[in-house]
């Protein structure tokens, strides 16, 4: 009986021992930046390519090599987001001097969220002007 006592409390530790270095492991945080709004928050930088589809109130980067039609410039914010709801990030510029963006030009932006909404919105961190249209 205190064999037995003694082969449990051996598995035990052993198996509390590798749970910490799991743990320990699982929050270790190389390879990624710091965000600048809060400092205790890590996140890794993310960056899509795409045409600034509409720039406004709500701005839409249209993704995955879609190329808006020309007749689409007169539709509604709502049913540009429901024609081209697969391929758009709804991006928030509020972060970046958006003065030099405007509608139709081919941008690269980089953010580091990206939320799970339908479509993704993200709040954007940076752009780089790749082409004006």
């Amino acid at each position: 009986m205190i064999q037995l006592k003694f082969k449990n409390t051996k598995y035990f530790r052993l198996v509390i021992l590798i749970f910490l270095i799991l743990l320990v492991a699982c929050h270790s945080p190389k390879g990624h930046i710091k965000d600048s709004d809060n400092k205790n928050k890590i996140t890794a930088p993310f960056s899509k390519k795409g045409i600034l589809l509409r720039k406004g109130e709500t701005n839409l980067l249209l993704i995955n090599n879609k190329t808006p039609l020309k007749s689409d410039d007169s539709l509604k914010t709502h049913l540009l987001i429901e024609k081209y709801k697969n391929n758009l990030i709804v991006m928030d510029l509020t972060k970046v001097d958006s003065k030099e963006l405007s509608q139709g030009q081919t941008i690269e932006v980089w953010f580091d969220e990206l939320q799970e909404s339908f479509p993704p919105k993200a709040t954007v961190k940076k752009y780089h002007i790749m082409m004006d249209k």
